[in-house]
């Protein structure tokens, strides 16, 4: 099934279906990794993507040399510093009732975002535009949508931090 051909019919724009369907993606994403991960491991997840990123950064450019395996180096170290930090970084989300799934919700969209982000930034630009608009690519991937993508989840923990000890 193919959208694009679909809702070209009606009259919408190629590029407007495909970042539509980006949204949609990213939420559904969002909504299944918020309930895979819990509240427990989002902020350790966070934070595995920092340090992962950062190491990433500091490997000597001769060693990975094709964006795939800086791909596969950087999902795998958050992979592995996930398991490994059970007890090293015990910071979770807490709370109950409404507000306490929508920050959850809101948490790991901005973690799935961030993810989607460094993957795209990492992919050559003419690879990324193959599985994104280039609004979107814009949006996720430019060295301000880099920038404002790993400093929003530092944001949203310090807004929902200074709101809960009010």
């Amino acid at each position: 099934m193919n959208l694009v051909s679909i809702f070209s019919k009606f009259g919408v724009a190629p590029g407007l279906v495909q970042d539509a369907t980006l949204l949609l993606v990213i939420i559904f994403t969002s909504f299944v990794f918020s309930m895979l991960i819990g509240r427990y491991k989002l902020i350790t997840i966070l934070i595995n993507i920092y340090v992962s990123l950062a190491v990433l950064a500091a490997v000597p450019a001769g060693y990975l040399t094709d964006y795939t395996y800086q791909l596969y180096f950087f999902f795998g170290l958050v992979i592995v510093l996930t398991l490994a930090s059970k007890k090293l970084f015990e910071i979770y989300i807490s709370g109950s009732g409404s507000g306490f799934l929508w920050r959850v919700f809101a948490m790991s969209f901005l973690e799935v975002v961030l993810f989607l982000s460094v993957a795209l930034s990492i992919m050559p630009e003419k690879t990324a535009l193959g599985y994104v608009s280039k609004i979107s690519y814009g949006y996720l991937a430019s060295p301000n949508a880099q920038f404002i993508w790993i400093i929003a989840p530092l944001i949203f923990i310090l807004a929902i931090h200074k709101k809960m000890n009010r």
